[in-house]
């Protein structure tokens, strides 16, 4: 035991010797972390406000006549909504066209006789075109059914009141008409900035298990501190090709120091070197972009270790396999490159097909961002993220034992 601490702690001072490595395993993760998190929330989340962002809006009006001309009016008023017109007989298939495939993401079709319909009291029928892979049509059609759901409150009303006037005093005339849809129309615009009834609503608690992850810096931080405990934790492989290089390894024989403890005390000073940059940048996250960890500390702490374990064991590994500190150096950047994209760290498993997050759970990023995700999205206890965690240590397990098995001296 005191020969794995004595290598141990030699390891921990030589990397903390060098003022680089500080710079790659906090500076560069911080950077990357906020650049992301303005990325996936579209801005900072604290400050801006989704009803300041602008969308925009393909139109086919194959109307244009006064009821589409009071419509497309009441869309340019709206803030969030930038109107891109389409002209000609087949501006309505080029609508469908342009949406379907993924050169707009939304459209909306104004069909022939909507001046009609509104003129006769008829329902008539608008048709929005939406992209699924986009993510703006959403709240442009929220934009759009506030427009429609207020055109058809003013035509209810507007029929209510005339049916009224006609029981009292008969049906009113044209210019009687006119003065009372203004009146029903100014009486609708003032009730809707301060409607007599509203619903204030609540939400308690976190998503459900099935929901997607939030985004932003809940996704980023969480995500570059995976990425970048991985990278800078298998980089530390070609430390293990230089021991071998210099004889190190081959002196610590005739020690004796056995293959086990050697073996031992290179992944357990590459196990507090990633427990410690995991829980560094987990209090930034926290305190400086204001990330919400959940309500489990003990579940972030074992999601942490457990991926910190199997880090170090695959780090023991590849310093094994290398033979050189250069070949050693590549693979830990294709390899962590590569479990980071695959595994859910640069966008959610749960936006991807099946067959990729079949892929994703294959490696351990895979497991751990699932792992963080119902810890920070999803408000999960413990016991939510203990299977991910036993998956992790199996990890840590297998990579460990390979390296013991392949672990050669020189």
């Amino acid at each position: 035991m005191r020969s794995v601490l004595s290598i141990t702690l030699i390891n921990l001072r030589l990397l903390l010797s060098d003022k680089s490595a500080f710079f790659w395993m906090l500076g560069m993760p911080v950077a990357f972390t906020f650049v992301l998190g303005i990325a996936f929330s579209g801005g900072d989340a604290d400050t801006v406000d989704p009803d300041e962002m602008r969308y925009a809006l393909t139109v086919a009006d194959l109307d244009e006549g006064p009821g589409s001309d009071e419509l497309l009016k009441r869309i340019e008023e709206l803030d969030e909504i930038d109107i891109i017109m389409l002209a000609g007989p087949d501006a309505g298939r080029e609508a469908r066209r342009l949406v379907e495939e993924g050169e707009r993401s939304s459209a909306l079709v104004i069909p022939p006789d909507l001046s009609l319909s509104l003129e006769t009291a008829r329902t008539g029928s608008l048709t929005f075109h939406r992209n699924p892979d986009r993510l703006n049509p959403h709240a442009t059609l929220k934009a759009l059914d506030r427009v429609v759901a207020r055109m058809n409150v003013e035509a209810m009303a507007f029929e209510g009141a005339a049916a009224a006037h006609a029981e009292l005093w008969g049906e009113p005339s044209g210019p009687a008409a006119e003065r009372l849809r203004s009146h029903v129309e100014t009486f609708v615009e003032n009730a809707w900035g301060d409607p007599p009834l509203q619903v204030s609503a609540e939400r308690l608690g976190r998503g459900e298990v099935s929901d997607g992850p939030a985004m932003g810096f809940q996704h980023s931080s969480p995500a570059i501190t995976l990425m970048y405990v991985l990278l800078n934790g298998l980089m530390l492989s070609g430390m293990l090709v230089e021991e071998r290089r210099l004889r190190t390894l081959s002196r610590l024989y005739t020690a004796p120091v056995g293959r086990a403890r050697i073996v031992t005390a290179n992944f357990v000073w590459r196990f507090v070197v990633a427990l410690g940059q995991s829980a560094i940048l987990l209090a930034i996250g926290g305190l400086v972009f204001r990330v919400d960890w959940g309500d489990s500390p003990v579940g972030i702490a074992l999601v942490m270790a457990s991926f910190a374990a199997s880090v170090a064991g695959l780090s023991v590994l590849l310093g094994t396999l290398a033979r050189t500190t250069k070949q050693a150096h590549s693979a830990s950047l294709v390899v962590a490159l590569s479990m980071s994209g695959l595994g859910g760290l640069w966008w959610p498993l749960e936006v991807t097909p099946p067959a990729y997050q079949a892929v994703g759970h294959l490696i351990p990023t895979g497991w751990a961002m699932d792992a963080m995700h119902n810890l920070v999205s999803r408000g999960c206890s413990l016991s939510g993220v203990m299977p991910q965690v036993w998956v992790l240590v199996a990890f840590a397990a297998a990579f460990t034992a390979a390296a013991s098995f392949s672990f050669r001296a020189e």
